[in-house]
């Protein structure tokens, strides 16, 4: 194979892996569009919606880590569901430094509205993928951000689909 088939292989295979990236994120802001018509709220309210409701007890902290953004950044989503009114705190009777999240009456009606996946269809995808898959789709896509001069790291604990 000479020099100029690699690279026109190489310019073949990297145009098609961003056509699928394409598909990748068209499809998940099409989903979140669908769920903020139907039931108006962003994709990541609902997932933190739906959080709260797999997750008895569950703090600010934990739904920081099952949706593997910052801290603030739950807290920030938690701020917004609870004046909306979808959201309650209650502090723990034997430890009042804990406050555990659970939905209120409007929160559970959003959560019966809504089109699933919950969690998007992005994360759903991965958690779908076998181990093996995963390590080695984690281990492929870190080398290609690690090929790309203006990265936005911070980015990676932020939400996709927050509104």
């Amino acid at each position: 194979m000479t020099t100029s088939n690699i690279l026109t292989n190489t310019n073949d295979a990297a145009l098609e892996a961003l056509k699928l990236f394409r598909i990748i994120f068209k499809s998940a802001n099409q989903h979140f569009h669908k769920i903020e018509k139907a039931v108006g709220v962003g994709g990541a309210s609902l997932w933190a919606l739906a959080e709260i409701v797999d997750n008895e007890n569950l703090t600010v902290s934990g739904l920081a880590k099952a949706m593997s953004v910052h801290q603030s950044t739950a807290s920030n989503l938690i701020e917004k569901l609870e004046t909306n009114g979808y959201v309650i705190r209650t502090r723990s009777v034997e430890d009042r430094r804990l406050v555990y999240l659970s939905l209120t009456e409007q929160g559970r009606e959003i959560m019966a509205k809504a089109p699933p996946p919950y969690r998007g269809i992005l994360p759903d995808a991965l958690m779908r993928l076998n181990p093996e898959t995963l390590v080695e789709l984690n281990q492929h896509l870190s080398e290609l951000v690690s090929n790309i001069e203006l990265k936005l790291e911070k980015s990676a604990f932020e939400p996709l689909g927050a509104t």
